[in-house]
């Protein structure tokens, strides 16, 4: 008997430190952020398999091992699952596009549109550039760049929008939107990686690069019917203010686009300014500027009487353009007037009035 004990004490001795060497190792290999609406973590990679629960944009992640494309991963909540690794960024690019966020929220609206097809958001202009997201058809943006690239068709991304592609160069956008975003608790500013989720609760606004022409504009009536006879493919749009009419008040709107095709150098080379005609019922274009190579953003606001004032620098950023927009009359400010009104000297103050000294 006791033989017997000395042989299987040592046999399983050896078989718990065997078992212990070959455990499953949970040990994580870094962080990743997913970067999808919704993922699916799944139980396993058999064809046979459960979900285990449903990841959200935003939602940061613990690598546990990676099998060709598929990333076995482990949640806030401590849940382990696989998912699709190109549904996941790493620490690095999320911080990028947090940084993009916080540069995107500071630029002004240059015109509002919404996806045509589904449509990637990238960190740079460019179609070999990192993925942050994929946004459907139909999704609400709000636009407030522009700029140019190289058009290369990867098979990551087809040009579903039935057009054909002639040119070398192509328009991107840099848009804001929003995404079904992690309703967790952000991390605390100045983290390694800070989230989206710390700007605003769910749902998360994201930003970032995306093909012009996948984005449609929502052109008000008058813009899209004075464009489309001019031959302007409008960039950006504006508001300027509204006049009284007895069939309610009427916008007035500044436009501003291109003749010809994408991938020019300029933002825009043309603007144009609609304004309501009350005797006639119909809007008629009070002013047009077909010369120029302007630079986005264009910035509205209010002259120094309270009348629609619009702003723009030309593509060398030496010369900035201000117009105002007096009833129906748009009129350029010059360097000289803006400076005049700038340094207006303060009126002068008025002496203290004399006092008769009391009687003594």
């Amino acid at each position: 008997m006791k033989r017997r004990l000395l042989v299987a004490v040592p046999l399983l001795l050896l078989v718990v430190v065997l078992a212990w060497m070959f455990r499953p190792r949970h040990d994580s290999q870094g962080a990743a952020y997913v970067s999808d609406r919704n993922v699916t973590l799944w139980s396993s990679l058999a064809q046979v398999r459960q979900p285990v629960a449903t990841l959200h944009y935003g939602e940061k992640v613990d690598v546990i091992t990676r099998r060709n494309e598929n990333v076995n991963v482990r949640t806030a909540a401590g849940q382990t699952g696989w998912v699709d690794g190109g549904r996941l960024v790493e620490p690095a690019l999320w911080q990028r596009s947090v940084e993009l966020l916080m540069r995107a929220r500071s630029m002004p609206v240059q015109a509002r549109g919404r996806t045509k097809v589904s449509t990637n958001l990238r960190v740079e202009p460019g179609r070999t550039q990192k993925r942050l997201i994929q946004f459907s058809r139909g999704v609400p943006v709000d636009v407030v760049g522009r700029a140019v690239a190289d058009w290369v068709q990867t098979p990551e991304e087809k040009d579903s929008s039935g057009e054909t592609q002639e040119t070398k160069k192509e328009d991107w956008f840099l848009i804001r939107g929003a995404a079904a975003g992690f309703s967790g608790e952000a991390p605390a500013r100045g983290s390694e990686a800070a989230s989206v989720s710390e700007f605003s609760d769910s749902p998360v606004p994201v930003a970032g690069w995306v093909v012009a022409r996948f984005i449609e504009l929502d052109l008000p009536d008058p813009v899209r019917e004075g464009t489309a006879a001019a031959g302007v493919r409008t960039l950006a749009w504006f508001e300027l203010n509204r006049v009284s009419n007895p069939s309610g008040d009427k916008p007035q709107y500044l436009v501003a686009g291109v003749h010809g095709a994408e991938g020019q150098p300029c933002d825009f080379t043309t603007f144009r300014v609609y304004t309501w005609d009350a005797r006639h019922s119909q809007y008629q274009t009070a002013f047009i500027d077909n010369n120029l190579c302007g630079q986005l953003p264009i910035r509205v606001g209010k002259g120094p009487k309270g009348e629609p004032e619009f702003r723009f620098f030309l593509m060398d950023k030496k010369e900035e353009r201000v117009f105002h927009l007096v009833q129906t009359v748009v009129r350029r400010v010059h360097e000289n007037e803006t400076n005049a009104v700038k340094k207006k000297p303060a009126p002068a103050a008025k002496p203290p009035a004399m006092t008769k000294p009391a009687a003594g």
